[in-house]
């Protein structure tokens, strides 16, 4: 770890140095979350004291210095628990996995066991969540993945593009590679620390959790699923709200995909990931509001502006489909998900093959055609089940396992 490029501010340095040494760390990453911050260290704070109350924890919010009172609020709280609170300012560049780097800083400062990460714009936690994402860490595991019930248009890149692609090329089963709320052993921190990606400023922004995700499954770290039940937070529209996000995961996924090729290269099938916790099949997420018209829109408008990118390296089978798709409206339009599985693997091994200088752009023509196909699955699953919807993406996931060799054959 370079040690000049400390997130940690001088604020932080000073609650460390005071607290010492501590079990556990909880790592609250925040920005503008004044409606949810305290909300998620109340019960935070409650599922350390009920489930590791012989363990020194201390909380760590670890804010973008928010504009919103965030830090303020949290400041004047009153934690009737042994808990310490550290809420302080990362510094460096603005962005979410700067702020887990000042976490992951301050876990190896207090020489920590282990380290979660919670979301603090979420309104489901439960105390248990504790439990869930600690509790293995303590005992052997290094990185727990979260397992959420969630609404079948939340989660639009994790069910179209991380979910498939770490399951075929990882052989893993982890159903939420970029859920957020984690659970990691001191072994993986040091060794996420001490990961040169950290120069990509994706990794600092949203591509944290990906990056975190794959150097766990690309070191060999024993990996489980934390049952975590629903998950409601403020979620995104995807046709409208998350092309930066799209961008930066997408570029450390596959820029991670990249420079662990040995060992993806050698995986063989796919093994289940053992899930840890109760079902908790009662609980129903909040309402997701997307639209099929915008999603539509979106990408018929977007479409010609990257059509020579896609003509450079696409097969004639998977440009017909997509021309098809601009008809969407009027035709009801077989979208086989071999086709999809193609169109991510061939852009997979173009971004291989591409100058750094030359990727952005690449990342933003699969993003039209990634809100193509979520036009497609909106269409066929507007009127079906959570339930129904979700058997669809592991069936798809499934495309992508056998059609791993097209991959292995264009990369």
């Amino acid at each position: 770890m370079n040690k000049e490029d400390s997130a940690l501010s001088l604020d932080a340095k000073v609650y460390l140095h005071d607290i010492e040494k501590a079990d556990i760390l909880v790592g609250i990453p925040s920005f503008n979350n004044v409606l949810t911050a305290s909300y998620v260290i109340s019960q935070v704070t409650k599922g350390l004291d009920t489930y590791f109350p012989n363990f020194k924890s201390v909380i760590f919010v670890s804010d973008g210095n928010s504009k919103d009172e965030t830090l303020t609020s949290v400041k004047k709280l009153y934690l009737p628990s042994e808990v310490k609170l550290i809420p302080a300012i990362y510094m460096g560049i603005s962005g979410k996995g700067r702020a887990v780097r000042a976490i992951f800083e301050a876990a190896t400062r207090l020489k920590v066991k282990s380290v979660a990460l919670v979301d603090s714009d979420l309104r489901s936690i439960t105390p248990e969540w504790m439990q869930l994402l600690i509790a293995p860490t303590m005992a052997g595991t290094g990185f727990v993945a979260p397992y959420y019930n969630r609404r079948k248009y939340d989660g639009t890149i994790t069910n179209f593009l991380c979910y498939p692609v770490t399951k075929s090329l990882f052989g893993k089963d982890i159903r939420q590679p970029i859920g957020g709320d984690f659970g990691l052993s001191i072994e993986l921190v040091e060794d996420l620390l001490d990961s040169s990606m950290w120069e990509l400023p994706d990794v600092c922004r949203f591509g944290i959790d990906i990056f975190e995700t794959y150097t766990a499954l690309a070191k060999g770290y024993k990996v489980k699923q934390a049952l975590l039940g629903v998950k409601n937070h403020d979620a995104k529209d995807p046709s409208s709200q998350l092309a930066s996000m799209f961008r930066q995961v997408i570029n450390i996924m596959f820029t991670s995909i990249e420079r662990y090729e040995s060992v993806w290269k050698a995986i063989q099938g796919v093994s289940s990931t053992e899930l840890f916790g109760d079902v908790k099949s009662a609980c129903t997420p909040e309402q997701i509001q997307v639209s099929l018209p915008g999603t539509i829109e979106a990408f018929k408008n977007n479409y010609d502006s990257y059509n020579a990118i896609y003509k450079s390296f696409l097969e004639p089978e998977i440009l017909n489909k997509y021309e098809q798709l601009r008809l969407i409206e009027t035709s009801n339009i077989d979208f086989p998900s071999e086709i999809w599985a193609k169109t991510v693997y061939s852009f997979i091994a173009e971004f291989h093959k591409n100058p750094v200088y030359g990727r952005e752009k690449l990342i933003d023509a699969l993003r039209v055609l990634w809100i193509g196909r979520i036009a497609v699955f909106l269409k066929e699953t507007w009127t079906e089940s959570e339930e129904e919807s979700e058997a669809r993406i592991v069936e798809e996931a499934k495309t992508f396992e056998k059609l791993k060799h097209y991959l292995l054959d264009k990369y």
